[in-house]
């Protein structure tokens, strides 16, 4: 994207709303703030760090990435597909298949479980020195996992949200019969909403969701 409308994307969503504020506002903020004092607290290399100073343009990888970007969003049949794809489509495989057994409470406690170390080295940390809004920004905008996953996350202190990825993936992976069995509601209260406050219980907040469409996640 052309930096100068990049700029100009901020300050238009600046102007409209001054809660609302991007990544690199957000990280600006929490290091004026004296919160990042270094780079074992919360894990910031090199690579971490470069939306904030620029630096990603100097990968060698870059061209690989434009070019998937291209072939990957030229590609609108059956659907338009984004970078997303494989991974919402594996999650909700294995939504369906866990509750399909039963096991989707265990699932969720065993994901959280296997990131235990990260939210309690991390998220709890960073939530006892900079506050509550550092457990969302670690959540969702901090990891590329997150931002990946859902593509575009309006930031606001003490709120995230974001378009659900979920909903028009399993809508177009259902229109062939024999595929998936789950709902949508069971995606939100079998996976997201419990994962979320898994992770919420660890770092020492709480959260008030509201799926849809578009999901808005507070830390109250």
């Amino acid at each position: 994207m052309d930096p100068s409308l990049e700029n100009k994307t901020d300050n238009n969503a600046q102007a409209a709303d001054t809660k609302v504020m991007d990544r690199r506002n957000f990280g600006k903020k929490i290091l004026a703030a004296g919160f990042i004092s270094s780079a074992v607290l919360l894990g910031q290399t090199k690579q971490a760090e470069a939306w904030m100073d620029g630096t990603f343009s100097q990968r060698k990888d870059l061209a690989d990435a434009i070019r998937s970007l291209k072939k990957t969003y030229s590609d609108i049949d059956p659907y338009p597909h984004k970078f997303n794809d494989a991974l919402v489509k594996n999650r909700l495989r294995d939504i369906d298949f866990i509750a399909g057994l039963g096991l989707d409470k265990e699932n969720v406690e065993h994901y959280v479980y296997t990131l235990g170390y990260l939210i309690n080295k991390y998220l709890k940390d960073g939530v006892e020195m900079g506050g509550k809004d550092i457990a969302l920004w670690g959540m969702f905008e901090r990891t590329s996992c997150s931002y990946q996953l859902y593509e575009h996350i309006t930031i606001k202190e003490f709120e995230r949200s974001f378009p659900c990825p979920f909903k028009p993936m399993l809508e177009n992976l259902k229109k062939d019969p024999g595929t998936l069995k789950i709902q949508w509601k069971d995606v939100c209260n079998k996976w997201c909403i419990p994962v979320w406050n898994g992770f919420a219980v660890r770092a020492g907040v709480k959260l008030k969701v509201k799926t849809g469409e578009t999901c808005t996640v507070n830390v109250i």
